[in-house]
């Protein structure tokens, strides 16, 4: 089929209206939001950048197990996730609190002492001759 050249003018100017017509109304404001978008994409990091993040792990890898020891808990280094030393010293604060109340609850407690008497104490506790008596015999 073909087409005159001034039917092939009309239909190229109605394809470029319409083109523009959805580059206005389509494409425009998709570009417009992706640009608003990329203000929150996360800031590519150099290689400079990821090597000194990982040596500020480190170091507070290193500054949190020396307060640990300082207090005597660096076995439960492992059970600490703070991130700042503020957050650290109240963990280290919660977990002595904790081992003094284990500590006081685990504490040895003698049996068969003062809290208990025998049938004998009793009954003389109790001016009772006859039950002080068979108290002696039963043994």
């Amino acid at each position: 089929m073909e087409f005159t050249e001034e039917q092939q003018n009309y239909i190229n100017k109605l394809i470029t209206d319409e083109k523009e017509k959805w580059v206005n109304d389509e494409l425009e404001p998709i570009k417009a939001q992706v640009k608003e978008l990329e203000q929150y994409r996360p800031k590519i990091k150099s290689d400079q950048e990821k090597a000194l993040e990982q040596k500020e792990i480190e170091l507070w890898q290193k500054e949190k197990n020396l307060i640990l020891k300082e207090n005597g808990l660096h076995e439960f280094a492992d059970f600490f996730v703070a991130t700042n030393i503020k957050q650290l010293n109240r963990d280290i604060e919660k977990l002595n609190k904790i081992l003094e109340v284990k500590k006081f609850n685990n504490s040895y407690v003698p049996d068969g002492h003062k809290g208990k008497t025998d049938s004998y104490t009793q009954a003389k506790k109790n001016n009772d001759t006859f039950g002080m008596v068979k108290a002696l015999f039963s043994k």
